[in-house]
């Protein structure tokens, strides 16, 4: 399916899988089986708008989806989280991660360094609860931002160094 039409034929399906890269498609598949006409692959890097796009179709009513997964890498995971369409900022990151249990001078040698550097550190130190804390964050968020309260989201981390699934909301 194209993210640019996230849900071909919003009538028949009731779950869908939003994965930001063939690489987040495949570890899901791998854990979880389902048919490739749940899922929506981006590639281009616009996973945001696919989320927001298929928050509206669902707010619209023009779906019966009532199941959503979120496969997302550590930067979109951080966007998802803090609802914004570009990389987040660095600040806006530490905020995140000192909500979710991070000391201050534990993310203190981060504070020049870019995002990204953020994630390797957070899961060779296996701080899988943190991870965990974030991928509810993200599923909040979209749940918050979802009119009807009855479809569920879940949200998993991909490490795309591993291609595995590494923390989830379930």
């Amino acid at each position: 399916m194209s993210v640019l039409c996230p849900i071909d034929n919003p009538k028949d399906n009731n779950k869908l899988i939003i994965c930001d890269s063939a690489l987040a498609k495949q570890a899901h598949q791998e854990l979880f089986r389902y048919g490739d006409d749940v899922y929506v692959t981006d590639n281009a890097g616009a996973i945001f708008g696919a989320v927001s796009g298929v928050v509206e179709s669902c707010n619209s009513g023009s779906t019966k989806t009532a199941k959503i997964h979120l496969v997302l890498n550590w930067q979109n995971l951080l966007q998802v989280s803090l609802w914004q369409p570009k990389k987040p900022e660095t600040g806006d990151v530490f905020t995140l991660l000192k909500n979710a249990g991070i000391g201050s001078k534990e993310i203190q040698p981060f504070k020049t360094s870019d995002i990204n550097d953020m994630f390797p550190w957070l899961y060779y130190g296996k701080r899988f609860d943190i991870l965990r804390k974030l991928c509810h964050k993200a599923k909040k968020q979209m749940e918050d931002h979802l009119k009807n309260r009855s479809i569920r989201v879940d949200c998993h981390l991909i490490a795309e160094e591993s291609k595995k699934i590494v923390a989830s909301s379930l």
